[in-house]
């Protein structure tokens, strides 16, 4: 990676700490038993993935799709003060939760935590980076990797799943095919996947992504029944949707898509949601010209994870984890021009996940979803102008002179 870029992301690391330090003595940090502020208990989200698995563990998964019966057992193991929480991620993903609701709450979230932040580090660095010392910091300071611990959240396993896969897929395939299996507990992430398989022709990717999901999906109806599945379909996907709908609480300062910026700027729902449609078949299209671009497959992942982001109205902070990883890994081996004006888009986008972006939307401004939108357009640019240029190339060198 370039010197600058580099610097810029430590910049923007540095930069993103006061915000998140005086966010976290606000919201976040415990008190008498455990509580937060906020009305959360210490690990925030977290508290959803360890009660999902420890009732998968207890053999009673029907009361994680029970709103009434999830919060009355998660008043009684937590906390009589816990704010309402639910359970919104489908059956197969208790396959993995279990391994965490086998173990002590605290160990747990502290393993969850830290292999979470390794597995970050890994799918965007490929190594660490021992002779670029800003590097490493920025890595360890990053706003991405702390909104994820402070909330306890998936953002850092995700980013696992989707760079891991993307780094797999030209030479393992059968690898790659799996991990977009996995990735299947959150969905919504994975709309521009079939498009970038389609274009590459990865046809047994494919067909081992759509295996893995059956065998899952199987797994768990074998595991927990078919109850859970009828739940989640019917109760919990509805539910979730309301959030959308209404944009209250704490998730309209986290919302980083497009949906999210028109709704800041005053539109209605439904036209917001237009609007959303709109810019993600744009997204859509010129993610596969990329795809079949002669860009680098690094860009090629940095283009199709910042669009994966974008593409559904219900996307948080938390989940640039994925973008973010597959953005270093492009930095550190395309090594794009250090221009300032893109060094300094870097270093503020790598500011905004926690702190800052929240701050900033808790007074209507949408910094993420207008810098999201202009990170991807940048990098668009960066892939097809590439190809353009290259093109234009060769055809004046086969002009006589």
């Amino acid at each position: 990676m370039g010197g600058k870029y580099s610097k810029a992301l430590l910049l923007g690391s540095l930069a993103a700490l006061p915000a998140g330090i005086v966010l976290i003595a606000l919201s976040f940090w415990p008190g008498s038993g455990a509580m937060q502020p906020n009305g959360f208990y210490l690990g925030s989200d977290f508290v959803n993935y360890w009660m999902g698995g420890r009732l998968a563990v207890l053999d009673r998964v029907d009361v994680a799709y029970d709103l009434v019966a999830y919060n009355a057992q998660l008043r009684e193991w937590f906390s009589p003060d816990i704010r309402m929480m639910n359970f919104s991620y489908p059956p197969h993903a208790l396959l993995g939760l279990a391994l965490f609701g086998a173990l002590p709450y605290f160990v747990a979230l502290i393993l969850w935590s830290v292999l979470g932040a390794a597995g970050f580090a890994g799918v965007a660095l490929g190594r660490w980076p021992r002779r670029e010392p800003a590097l490493a910091a920025a890595m360890v300071l990053a706003p991405v990797i702390w909104v994820n611990i402070v909330f306890g959240q998936l953002g850092l396993w995700l980013a696992v799943l989707f760079v891991g896969a993307l780094r797999a897929l030209p030479t393992r395939p059968l690898l790659a095919g799996v991990l977009f299996g996995v990735l299947t507990i959150k969905p919504q992430l994975g709309l521009l996947l079939p498009l970038l398989l389609l274009a590459l022709g990865s046809w047994r990717v494919i067909a081992v992504a759509a295996a893995t999901v059956l065998v899952l999906a199987a797994a768990s109806a074998a595991a927990f029944g078919f109850e859970p599945w009828r739940a989640y379909i019917s109760e919990t996907m509805p539910f979730q949707w309301q959030f959308i709908e209404l944009m209250n609480g704490f998730y309209r300062f986290q919302m980083i898509t497009p949906y999210t910026a028109l709704w800041f700027l005053g539109m209605p729902m439904r036209v917001a949601l237009i609007g959303q449609a709109a810019i993600s078949s744009v997204i859509a299209l010129t993610a596969f010209l990329v795809a079949r671009s002669s860009a680098s497959w690094p860009l090629k992942c940095a283009v199709i994870t910042f669009g994966s982001v974008l593409m559904v109205p219900y996307v948080l902070a938390y989940d640039l984890a994925v973008p973010f990883a597959a953005l270093v890994w492009h930095l550190l081996d395309d090594r794009p021009a250090d221009e300032l004006g893109r060094v300094a888009l870097v270093g503020a986008l790598w500011a905004l996940p926690f702190g800052v972006a929240i701050m900033a939307q808790i007074h209507g401004i949408p910094l993420l979803p207008i810098a999201l939108l202009a990170a991807y357009f940048w990098l668009v640019a960066q892939a097809l102008q590439w190809r353009v240029a290259r093109d234009v190339q060769s055809v004046l060198a086969a002009t006589p002179s």
